[in-house]
């Protein structure tokens, strides 16, 4: 075998090639055995550090993956690639009293370096918020061309989740056996207003969805301290129904409500939090506009592609299975609560034009969804 003492570029090469093959091939005790060698030489690269942390992890080393990354962005802190790794590492598979504060750095960061502007060939409906969006930046903010943008996101003075319902909602919770509850007045009022500004006023919204929505993911800066806050309050007003299970994701959804919803399926999580936060003012239709839950989960051998994306496969599932299905009504500050294995759609919606007419939903995924 070759070893890494003074060599060539070309056997360094040579062995980086041998490594991504091992890899490839799940060889990981082979690929990291490799990249070692090679990190007598190149202690200073950051690619191969990230690569070494990748066998690892999935060596089900979670720790010493985390620490590899931290090493690589260490050499190259711009790296949006090992951002965006150590970031969604940290939160989904973590641990640790400072694991979300770190991961949602690494998100900003990377929400940052990575923002594009300039003309997009888009759909409609997302030109057509770009539009309205740049219409609010330059009244609110005074900015006049298309740029990265963040508003306030700080941390709030007082508690941000409103535990006057939790022994309630807890005691629901508990007695449910379909496991779906609501919550209403999620929020206190200033984090409520807060947040709301914080996603009206920041260009988080990156991923366009043919149906009609925008998704802020937090690598596209949906990650501020506020939202760290809010899920640290969460898990002290509620841990008769969050008991262990952490952060592990979430993202946010924008609609045109002339257009269609997120179709139907389940959350790789164990509990969800789903609340909105636009004003019921906007919504035209206040029996209508929320959440369709049933009361059948996924198979537990289903993969991630069947339960997120397969709207006719759930859909035929649910039939196969008689599920029953319960709609919840759309409400600012409500949070639909319920069990992430549920298949779950946006409900139909009538909202009025405007940029801050528009709906949008939360999505806390708590707990590790193991197959």
């Amino acid at each position: 075998m070759m070893t890494a003492s003074h060599s060539a570029p070309s056997a360094l090469d040579a062995l980086m090639r041998q490594a991504a093959a091992h890899y490839q091939a799940r060889r990981f005790k082979e690929a990291e055995q490799l990249y070692r060698q090679i990190l007598v030489e190149q202690s200073q690269s950051a690619e191969v550090h990230a690569s070494l942390a990748l066998t690892m992890f999935l060596q089900g080393r979670t720790g010493e993956a985390i620490a590899s990354f931290r090493t690589a962005l260490e050499t190259a802190p711009n790296d949006t690639a090992t951002l965006y790794k150590l970031g969604n590492m940290l939160l989904r598979e973590g641990e640790g009293p400072d694991r979300v504060a770190e991961s949602f750095d690494c998100f900003l960061r990377h929400a940052r370096l990575s923002f594009k502007g300039g003309d997009r060939n888009e759909a409609p409906h997302r030109i057509k918020h770009d539009r309205e969006q740049q219409d609010y930046l330059a009244e609110s903010f005074a900015l006049r061309e298309w740029k990265f943008h963040l508003a306030d996101g700080g941390r709030t003075a007082s508690r941000t989740v409103n535990a006057a319902n939790a022994a309630k909602a807890t005691q629901e919770w508990n007695s449910s056996r379909s496991r779906i509850i609501v919550i209403d007045n999620l929020l206190s009022p200033d984090a409520l207003e807060k947040l709301r500004r914080y996603c009206w006023g920041s260009t988080i919204w990156r991923e366009t969805h043919p149906e009609g929505y925008l998704t802020a993911m937090p690598e596209h800066g949906l990650a501020c301290p506020l939202i760290a806050q809010i899920d640290e309050d969460m898990r002290a007003a509620y841990p008769g129904i969050l008991g262990m299970h952490q952060l592990r994701y979430l993202w946010a959804f924008k609609y045109d409500s002339r257009l269609g919803g997120v179709g139907t399926h389940a959350d790789p999580s164990v509990v969800t939090f789903n609340f909105w936060i636009t004003a019921d003012e906007a919504n035209l239709d206040p029996a209508h506009g929320g959440l369709t839950v049933w009361d059948v989960g996924m198979p537990e051998e289903w993969k991630t592609q069947q339960y997120i994306g397969d709207t006719a496969g759930c859909q035929a599932y649910l039939a196969r299975a008689g599920a029953k299905s319960t709609t919840i009504p759309y409400r600012c500050n409500r949070a639909v609560v319920f069990s992430s294995e549920l298949f779950h759609q946006t409900d139909r919606m009538d909202f009025k034009e405007g940029y801050t007419n528009r709906r949008i939903n939360i999505t806390m995924l708590y707990g590790r969804r193991r197959t």
